[in-house]
């Protein structure tokens, strides 16, 4: 088994969890996310791209992650798998949770847009989910991501009750000219009402150059001019 790794980052603190992690960023991601803060992640399907491929087996993988391992334990930190999309990937992250210490945590950071199958491996192995939705709404999910969110809703539904409560972690964004504030409250309050779960709610910042306003946002304009 091989894992198609964009990056390993070490030493991370307060973003990905409590403590001290290390993120395994893979390549691949189902969605077009237009402020996507790692687009790289869709280069490696590019031979020609100027980001490098780095191909690990779980074990040369565990090679890197034991050596921060003093880190992990003194700080309840751990490794953190994401992308690009990492379940994507899910049968060689669950070789590679099979080797670590089982003290160490082991969170996913993932849209959830995936076919139920990439999700199940690891069903037992994360001590964390964290999923970034975007917006419950289809329309808004779709303009932003470019594809649908039908496998997000059904996933969400299979996920609460197979993993415990406490170990899912939802964030809602609000994304500049995409949703609003009362869009992200009707997330906010599907997620509460089916998952059982109080989600974070944080801003998007999108560099100055990326916004732009979709079209979409224009149609009644255009329909009052008319």
């Amino acid at each position: 088994m091989i894992g198609d790794i964009m990056s390993v980052s070490r030493l991370r603190m307060a973003t990905d969890g409590q403590g001290v992690s290390t993120l395994v960023a893979f390549f691949d991601c189902p969605l077009q996310c237009k402020y996507c803060i790692n687009n790289s992640c869709h280069e490696g399907k590019d031979f020609l791209s100027p980001t490098p491929r780095a191909a690990y087996k779980p074990e040369e993988l565990l090679e890197v992650l034991e050596k921060d391992e003093i880190y992990y334990l003194m700080t309840g930190g751990g490794v953190v798998f994401g992308g690009g999309e990492p379940l994507l990937q899910s049968a060689f992250i669950h070789d590679v949770c099979q080797l670590m210490d089982s003290r160490w945590a082991k969170r996913i950071e993932t849209s959830l847009n995936v076919p139920w199958r990439c999700v199940e491996p690891l069903l037992e192995d994360m001590d964390e989910w964290i999923i970034d939705i975007k917006d419950m709404d289809r329309f808004i999910y779709e303009k932003y991501t470019g594809v649908n969110n039908e496998k997000v809703m059904q996933n969400l539904f299979k996920i609460k009750d197979a993993v415990p409560v406490e170990r899912l972690h939802i964030r809602i964004p609000n994304i500049p000219r995409f949703n609003t504030k009362e869009d992200v409250a009707k997330s906010v309050e599907w997620i509460k009402d089916v998952l059982g779960v109080e989600p974070e709610v944080f801003d998007y910042y999108a560099l100055p150059h990326t916004v732009k306003e979709p079209d979409w946002m224009h149609d009644d304009d255009e329909d009052e001019e008319e």
